[in-house]
């Protein structure tokens, strides 16, 4: 028990340092004596927000559906998360970059932090204010909050991926670029295969 509450205030600060220092936390993550641990309670959230999209999309009333959708975006995800990381793990000792799984591991799995952010925002939204919305101006508002919101977002996830590169594979700034021309027909051709297969709209990374 105490060592669950203790992991589970590393990992708060762990998350609030990835917002307002985010360079000097992932230098830290980076180091080999890093807690793998503290993923588990982003693997938790990931589940926890499976579950809350399922049961806003799907409902209670037909448990099978429900199952079946939850199942189908933790697949999804799955493939997603361990496919960048492989990835990644491979173009690293391609380039003769030195790296450990573990520590690509965890640096790749707190980029979800802002994922999981933008899609329980998005998600909670659905709920309160389900489309399609108004023209009116609180519609207007919403809708420009709701770009800022996930440019915001967007830019946080890219400091991340950046610092994960930076510090996991010690990759320089002409690496990570060659590197992310690689690795965008991949991440295009995986979100494409999503939205066909109905998984998810925006890909989930």
């Amino acid at each position: 028990m105490y060592t669950a509450l203790r992991l589970l205030i590393l990992f708060g600060k762990t998350s609030i340092g990835c917002v307002n220092s985010p360079y000097i936390t992932y230098r830290k993550l980076a180091n080999d004596k890093t807690d793998a641990r503290l993923v588990v309670f982003i693997l938790l959230l990931v589940i926890l927000y499976f579950a809350f999209a399922s049961l806003v999309r799907t409902g209670m009333h037909n448990p099978y559906l429900l199952t079946l959708k939850f199942n189908t975006l933790i697949f999804g995800a799955g493939i997603g998360f361990m496919g960048m990381i492989f990835v990644l793990f491979a173009l690293g000792r391609i380039l003769d970059n030195v790296t450990t799984f573990k520590t690509l591991f965890i640096l790749w799995s707190f980029t979800l932090l802002p994922t999981l952010m933008w899609f329980f925002f998005t998600s909670f939204f659905y709920l309160i204010l389900p489309p399609p919305r108004t023209l009116s101006i609180l519609g207007k508002l919403f809708t420009l909050w709701f770009v800022f919101f996930t440019g915001a977002v967007f830019f946080w996830k890219i400091i991340l991926y950046y610092l994960t590169l930076r510090f996991g594979l010690r990759f320089d700034l002409f690496k990570i670029a060659a590197v992310s021309l690689i690795i965008s027909p991949l991440i295009v051709s995986y979100s494409v295969a999503m939205y066909r297969l109905g998984i998810f709209r925006i890909p989930f990374l």
